[in-house]
């Protein structure tokens, strides 16, 4: 089957009763995060996100209906349900002829009816400060919540809400239920390290539905730790924390590298205190965040959207290794490397060196032949695009490489 290049992978829908007037603000925090340009690199259109809440037929009705996976007029492999559970939708719900009881009723019976490998996710949060309770409770309120008001600062709740439903899309997305777990490349060395940094990390982690990997802590001695980085790279992200001594440092460069060669998503978090003299080009090409001074108040509030960023990094990651995977079995659609991340240097050297073994191998003229490599946006600027060819004819690729986008593959045709 052709799988069209713009085709939605997963939709999301916002559901709340039009009385409960926090779910409308809820629902216009949620959508630009989806719509925005955090997800656009990857290909426009890859999340749709829809409102759920106007009756179809009115005051009084229900919505239009939600088209689960499964029916005639779904178009996303997966889709992601978000029920805004407010005091309204439970009153409405108590009775059984209202057509918001129905509603909920058909969103949980779908939600039961999920395979061994479901391509639903139901999401419900609780809009409301009074505990949910009655049919509604008994209907949406038991399956796992996101992050419930309970923090001191609005900011917070807002900013927990949006990781938890990333971190439970792309779960659903990857087919795996375990923990998405957290690897901290730090050094500790350093005259003007700041000590206190790694702990206030793995502090804001446990504060987190992310759990901390194979930091010092717990690695059994005699473990590769390298190894185990490529080993679970599918459910892994890297926190890199950048002190001042960081980038002189061989193994915080190993574990860069093995980490950007495995597919894993990288965020540098810079806490540089007397600064940093020497640098390293591995620490580039990814997302990064300052914390500043290490002391003040906005240290854990970066600390914060680092470990969202990463989650988000990761979402891109899980949905672009499911657009690869069904775009690559087109066999019209020739492409060599579907790069997770846009290539650079230290990625495409590894690439390269493993094609021309293989072009060896099959007896390919290397010459004659101008690879394509299809990677996440946003494109690279020319720039980089000459130094990558550079590399490219060292290796004896003389016709250049053809690294472009999805999107701008569409825009050529294919």
């Amino acid at each position: 089957m052709t799988v069209p290049l713009y085709a939605p992978v997963v939709e999301v829908y916002v559901v709340w009763h039009p009385a409960d007037r926090k779910g409308k603000d809820i629902a216009e925090a949620l959508l630009p995060h989806f719509r925005g340009d955090r997800f656009s690199g990857l290909l426009d259109g890859v999340v749709d996100v829809y409102e759920r809440s106007a009756g179809l037929r009115g005051e009084g009705s229900a919505p239009r209906p939600i088209p689960f996976p499964g029916t005639p007029d779904a178009a996303a492999e997966y889709v992601v349900v978000v029920p805004l559970l407010g005091e309204n939708w439970a009153r409405a719900a108590e009775d059984t002829e209202d057509p918001w009881h129905d509603y909920a009723l058909r969103i949980k019976e779908a939600w039961n009816s999920r395979g061994p490998r479901p391509t639903l996710g139901v999401f419900p949060m609780l809009i409301s400060g009074t505990p949910l309770s009655g049919r509604l409770e008994q209907l949406l309120g038991r399956i796992q919540r996101l992050a419930e008001p309970g923090r001191p600062q609005p900011e917070e709740i807002h900013e927990t809400r949006l990781r938890d439903l990333s971190q439970g899309i792309a779960q659903l997305v990857h087919g795996k239920n375990a923990k998405l777990t957290v690897f901290i490349s730090h050094t500790r060395l350093g005259d003007h390290a700041p000590r206190d940094i790694i702990d206030r990390v793995r502090y804001s982690i446990r504060d987190t539905r992310l759990e901390e990997w194979i930091d010092y802590h717990s690695l059994m001695p005699g473990s590769d730790s390298l190894q185990e980085l490529r080993e679970r790279a599918s459910d892994g992200i890297m926190l890199a924390v950048r002190t001042d001594e960081y980038a002189s440092r061989h193994w915080c460069q190993r574990e860069v590298l093995t980490a950007k060669r495995a597919g894993v998503p990288v965020v540098v978090l810079d806490a540089l205190s007397a600064g940093d003299r020497r640098g390293s080009f591995l620490l580039d090409h990814v997302p990064r965040l300052c914390v500043g001074t290490p002391a003040g108040d906005a240290t854990g509030q970066t600390i914060r959207r680092a470990l969202n960023l990463l989650v988000d990094e990761y979402l891109n990651r899980v949905l672009w290794r499911s657009r690869r995977q069904a775009l690559a079995a087109q066999a019209d659609l020739e492409v060599d490397w579907w790069a997770s991340q846009p290539p650079e240097p230290a990625t495409l050297t590894a690439w390269i060196t493993e094609w021309l073994a293989d072009s060896h191998r099959m007896g390919r003229a290397v010459a004659d032949i101008r690879p394509r490599i299809v990677h996440p946006g946003p494109p690279l600027g020319e720039d980089e695009t000459q130094v990558l060819n550079e590399i490219a004819s060292i290796g004896g690729i003389r016709r250049g490489l053809d690294i472009t986008t999805v999107a701008l593959l569409a825009a050529r045709g294919a």
